[in-house]
C-alpha cells in the first residue's frame, strides 16, 4: 500500500512537575498532549533538566507552535520587580525559566504560534515587557480566591469577557466560569497585547496580541473543562489551525 504521508507539524511543550503543598503536580499531562494529537500536531516534550539549555537549537529547528502551561513562580529578575515579587515569592526553577524564555523568544522572533495557560501566560507577559503581582490576592487585597486547596481542581470563578476579542468569539458569551490554580498573575500587560477577559477583582485573564495570528495568554485551562463550554475547545482548535498554517508556509 502506497500513498504520500502525512506529516504532523511540531509543538514543543516544556515539561515539568514537582510537590505543590503536598500535592504532586504533572505540569504537562494527557490532557494537553491528547487535544495536541487530535488536532492532528505532533507534541514533542523538551525536558527540563540540567544541559536541556543547549539543545534549545536542536529542538527549534523544527518548531511550527509552542505551548507553555504551569509551573513554578517565574523568576523576578526577569522584568521589573517590586518588593512585593520578593516578598511573596514562592518556588522558582532556574533551568525551566531559562528553557522557556529561550524557546519563547526563537518562536516569538519567528512569528510562530504561542499558547501559554497559566505560568505560561505570565511567561509570555514577561518576556515581551510585562511584569507581575508577587501575590494577587494579597496586593490586590481581594477577596476572590485564585486558588482553593481545599477544592483544588473543582474550584471557579466568573470572569467577564472582552466584547470583540478572540475569547468572544470562541466563548459566544460575555461571562465564564473558570478554573483558577495561581497565586501571581499579570500586573501591567506588556504593551504588544491587548486583555480579552477580566476577573471580578481586575485582574487580567486572558490576552493576545492582534498583530499575530495566534499568540495568546490564558490564565485559566481550558483543558481541564473541556466538557463545560464548546469554548474551550475553538480555543484549542483556533491554536491548531495557526500552527497548521505556521507550518505550511514554513
Amino acid at each position: 500500500m502506497s500513498g504520500k504521508k502525512i506529516k504532523r507539524p511540531i509543538v514543543l511543550v516544556v515539561t515539568r512537575s514537582t510537590d505543590r503543598k503536598g500535592k504532586i503536580i504533572d505540569y504537562v499531562g494527557e490532557l494537553h498532549l491528547g487535544l495536541l494529537i487530535r488536532l492532528g500536531l505532533l507534541p514533542i516534550l523538551v525536558p527540563v533538566v540540567a544541559g536541556t539549555p543547549a539543545c534549545i537549537p536542536d529542538y527549534a529547528k523544527n518548531m511550527s507552535g509552542l505551548l507553555l502551561v504551569e509551573g513554578e513562580d517565574v523568576d523576578p529578575k526577569y522584568y521589573k520587580a517590586t518588593a512585593a515579587n520578593i516578598k511573596f515569592l514562592e518556588k522558582t526553577h532556574a533551568v525551566k525559566d531559562e528553557v522557556e524564555i529561550k524557546l519563547l523568544r526563537l518562536a516569538l522572533r519567528q512569528k510562530l504560534p504561542v499558547f501559554g495557560i497559566c505560568r505560561g501566560a505570565q511567561v509570555l507577559n514577561v518576556v515581551s515587557g510585562g511584569t507581575l503581582f508577587g501575590d494577587v490576592q494579597k496586593e490586590k487585597k481581594s477577596r476572590l480566591n485564585h486558588i482553593d486547596f481545599s477544592n483544588y481542581d473543582g474550584y471557579r470563578h466568573s470572569i467577564a469577557i472582552v466584547p470583540d476579542s478572540p475569547l468572544h468569539r470562541w466563548y459566544k458569551r460575555d461571562s465564564l466560569m473558570v478554573n483558577s490554580y495561581h497565586h501571581q498573575g499579570v500586573r501591567d500587560l506588556a504593551p504588544s497585547f491587548r486583555p480579552m477577559a477580566h476577573a471580578d477583582d481586575g485582574l487580567i485573564e486572558g490576552f493576545y496580541d492582534p498583530r499575530k495570528d495566534f499568540v495568546v495568554g490564558l490564565q485559566f485551562h481550558p483543558e481541564r473543562m473541556s466538557e463545560e463550554a464548546e469554548g474551550n475547545w475553538r480555543v484549542w482548535k483556533a491554536f491548531g489551525d495557526a500552527v497548521r498554517a505556521a507550518a505550511a508556509h514554513a
